[in-house]
């Protein structure tokens, strides 16, 4: 049995729709990032920092699907801000490695507050079965779009 044209239409609207809705309108990153002048890009960088530790600039241009040119001035600004430090690989000179400081571990602390705050507001127009609910089809949801952009569990977990 195939997927009909209908039923992909259907998955890209929804994920269309949905994905938005839940950055903008439940966790409120536009205005996170507003009121901490730190684009939700920049943000996303520094968390997927903070999950994989130390973690050279090919890699996280590739994780990003991103060139490294392109990730260059973004981390630049990130290491101007003091988020983040540069350090070489001791195997290969030629090799940066992105690591997180203080300041950019402390900032992804607030932020994760921020989004568990206007996560708990939006929670709890929800009964607690709907609530579990959503906790199983995110679960889910993340294991099966990992599977599907052939991705592996890495070190952030499911």
């Amino acid at each position: 049995m195939g997927i009909s044209k209908e039923m992909i239409n259907q998955i890209a609207e929804n994920m269309l729709s949905l994905f938005p809705l839940i950055t903008n309108k439940v966790l409120k990153k536009d205005v996170f990032s507003e009121r901490y002048g730190l684009p939700p890009r920049f943000i996303y960088i520094l968390h997927l920092i903070d999950v994989f530790g130390p973690i050279n600039m090919s890699e996280l241009a590739k994780r990003l699907n991103i060139s490294a040119s392109n990730l260059t001035p973004i981390i630049d600004k990130l290491i101007s801000e003091e988020y983040v430090e540069r350090l070489k690989d001791d195997s290969d000179r030629r090799v940066s490695i992105v690591q997180s400081t203080e300041k950019g571990r402390e900032f992804l602390s607030i932020h994760t507050r921020w989004v568990n705050q206007n996560l708990e507001i939006n929670l709890s127009r929800l009964s607690e079965d709907e609530i579990e609910e959503l906790w199983y089809l995110l679960k889910r949801l993340k294991k099966l779009v990992l599977k599907m952009i052939g991705c592996c569990d890495q070190k952030g977990g499911q």
